[in-house]
């Protein structure tokens, strides 16, 4: 019998993403394989160069994953996504960690071994097909992160990566001015009249590392305004 942990880790990620999109056999397998662990705020679940390892679907709490070009520093693009996964890359190609996975908040997390990859592709050679699905996944988030930095005007990119990433995670984002200004490739001077100016207008409410979405249609309307 399950434990009421197990079980609601479970529900998690079959209640939307990647895993609840697979065929039965393949989800009976996963999860047979799979572990709960658990990971406290600071804590890196993998790093940029990191050895070879499995995939990480988050179950609870808040994630952020940064990349890095080559001989180039971390950045932050995104927060990880309830019930999603990530971390496939190394099964795919063989190499190294090519992002980090870094825990803001206390996290649950639902963990596939590298080895547990490799046995279920060993038993079907379909799960090559739904593990390749993860990164598909990953595609769709990143043309929206271009789309977003496409845009010419800063306050409009600001509005637009905090529609998005409200989105995909919660009305209340754990997230510093800073931050928000490397996601939208804006200056800190930038960000600070955004807040101010969505603040005023009853969009966004900001305090010290945490800025609440109040209407992310009013914010969407304005990244779009006069786009082409």
């Amino acid at each position: 019998m399950k434990s009421q942990n197990r079980a609601s880790a479970e529900a998690a990620v079959l209640e939307g993403g990647w895993l609840s999109r697979q065929p039965e056999w393949f989800v009976r397998e996963a999860l047979a394989h799979a572990s709960v662990e658990t990971f406290e705020a600071g804590e890196a679940i993998y790093r940029i160069g990191g050895p070879p390892g499995g995939i990480y679907g988050l179950v609870d709490g808040t994630l952020k994953v940064s990349t890095a070009p080559v001989h180039g520093a971390p950045r932050f693009i995104v927060f990880g996504i309830r019930g999603h996964w990530a971390g496939e890359g190394p099964y795919l190609t063989g190499e190294p960690r090519r992002a980090e996975l870094r825990a803001v908040t206390r996290c649950t997390l639902m963990h596939l071994s590298l080895d547990a990859m490799n046995r279920i592709t060993a038993q079907n050679a379909e799960a090559i097909r739904c593990f390749a699905g993860i990164t598909v996944t990953h595609f769709d988030v990143l043309a929206r992160i271009v789309d977003d930095l496409l845009i010419p005007r800063a306050a409009q990119r600001i509005a637009s990566v905090l529609h998005r990433t409200v989105l995909l995670t919660s009305p209340t984002l754990p997230i510093s001015q800073e931050e928000l200004g490397g996601m939208a490739n804006a200056s800190r001077k930038q960000v600070n009249a955004a807040l101010a100016r969505f603040a005023e207008q009853g969009w966004i409410r900001h305090s010290y590392r945490s800025i609440e979405v109040c209407d992310s249609q009013a914010l969407l309307a304005f990244a779009e305004k006069n786009r082409a």
